[in-house]
């Protein structure tokens, strides 16, 4: 129950103390600016336990006094949607309450991590130099040190306080899906992408990267949405600041996310122009932190990518084993449904009828072929990695897919209004 009260109640408080916004971004802005803040201390030396308690000090202190104007109202909509949201969230969290973790990564890697952060106190200790003999020593640790916040402050290691900060994240994703796209596109379409979302059964029960497992592929596509959104919406007010804080967060969540925060990088030169500056200023301190911390620790054996990305040439071969990956596995109908054929007929109509699909097409476009191309590079045997990663590396550009379904849907609605 600790772990609860401390899930709702940080993380919110948190993302308000750096402005007035809606539940679910301010619960991602709180779970990323927490574990970012707390991992640049760590790096400099900065004792965590006086790290938590200036954050936490100036959360509730600023994050409260923000709050006394309440979260921004949306425009109301229907509520069959709403209840259509509801109903997986609530299911999952009967399941959070009472199952303990039982997937293989987020047991092995991730929860172990946020446990031995919040035992030591520190995000190079015994645990980081071979006490666990963890093969994945180097993976970031954005969310393993939120988890270690929870922990900490419900003096408890059971791993069930977690469960909370996961099926968070994923709630807050469809409450930002729901708000940033009622804006950019209706409050309605807002309201069933939202819905959609949550019964997608790769977000939801999935045990390899759903929101009952421990594993962090939610949390990266919670920060690439709040990144393509503010690609969107680049007019409105410090949108650049918080774009940088979602690619600095993606950079610390997960190994795909510095790439990621590449090709976001990349593409937003093109939207803010002079203002890119500061997104690459902050995603350059995160990625300084994280390369700072990786030369103090032993190496696992994650793989360098960055390494291995001259050896493109030679693994050609591999290529139409890697673009086959994808398409294959958007058909699986157990954990997609048709979600993705509807997904590329939205983008054709989408396309024709607004100028912002093109931003979410390319996006979609340059992470696959991103992944793509790592699957070549692989040391791994790329069929094998490719069946334990596509699905989950789908998820990362949920927001896009969505943002043209949204766009297309509201043209057929448009279209079917008009009188004949």
């Amino acid at each position: 129950m600790i772990g609860l009260i401390v899930t709702l109640v940080l993380f919110p408080l948190a993302g308000l103390a750096f402005g007035r916004r809606s539940i679910g971004e301010a619960f991602l802005l709180g779970a990323g600016i927490t574990g970012t803040v707390l991992f640049v201390a760590g790096v400099v030396h900065v004792p965590l336990v006086i790290a938590m308690v200036v954050l936490g000090a100036w959360t509730v202190g600023r994050g409260a006094w923000v709050l006394k104007k309440g979260f921004p109202l949306t425009t109301p909509h229907s509520a069959l949607p709403t209840i259509l949201m509801c109903i997986p969230l609530l299911a999952l969290a009967f399941g959070a309450a009472i199952m303990p973790l039982n997937d293989f990564d987020g047991r092995a890697f991730w929860a172990l991590k946020a446990k031995g952060i919040a035992h030591e106190r520190s995000i190079d200790g015994p645990f980081f130099h071979g006490g666990t003999h963890d093969p994945r020593n180097q993976y970031p640790v954005l969310i393993p040190l939120d988890g270690a916040v929870i922990l900490s402050l419900a003096h408890s290691l059971d791993d069930r306080n977690l469960r909370w900060l996961y099926l968070g994240i994923l709630a807050a994703l469809a409450l930002l899906v729901r708000e940033r796209i009622g804006r950019l596109v209706s409050p309605a379409a807002g309201a069933w992408c939202a819905a959609l979302l949550v019964w997608i059964p790769q977000f939801a029960v999935e045990p390899e990267g759903g929101a009952l497992s421990a594993y962090n592929d939610i949390a990266i596509a919670a920060f690439a949405a709040g990144a393509f959104f503010d690609l969107l919406d680049a007019d409105a007010r410090k949108s650049e600041i918080r774009f940088g804080l979602w690619l600095a967060f993606l950079v610390l969540t997960k190994s795909e996310g510095l790439p990621l925060a590449l090709v976001f990088l990349a593409i937003g030169a093109f939207v803010f122009r002079k203002r890119i500056l500061a997104p690459s200023i902050i995603a350059f301190i995160a990625t300084l932190s994280l390369i700072v911390w990786r030369l103090r620790i032993p190496a696992g054996d994650e793989e360098d990518v960055f390494r291995l990305l001259p050896t493109l040439p030679e693994k050609l071969h591999r290529l139409g084993i890697a673009i086959a990956a994808f398409p294959r596995h958007m058909l699986l109908m157990p954990r997609w449904g048709v979600l993705w054929i509807a997904v590329i007929i939205a983008g054709i109509i989408a396309a024709r009828l607004d100028r912002r699909a093109w931003l979410a097409i390319a996006m979609i476009a340059s992470i696959l072929a991103l992944y793509a191309a790592v699957y070549v590079t692989t040391a791994w045997v790329p069929s094998e990695l490719i069946a334990v990663t596509a699905d989950r590396l789908l998820m990362h550009v949920i927001a896009p897919s969505l943002f043209l379904l949204a766009v297309a849907g509201r043209a057929n609605r448009t279209s079917a209004a008009k009188p004949s």
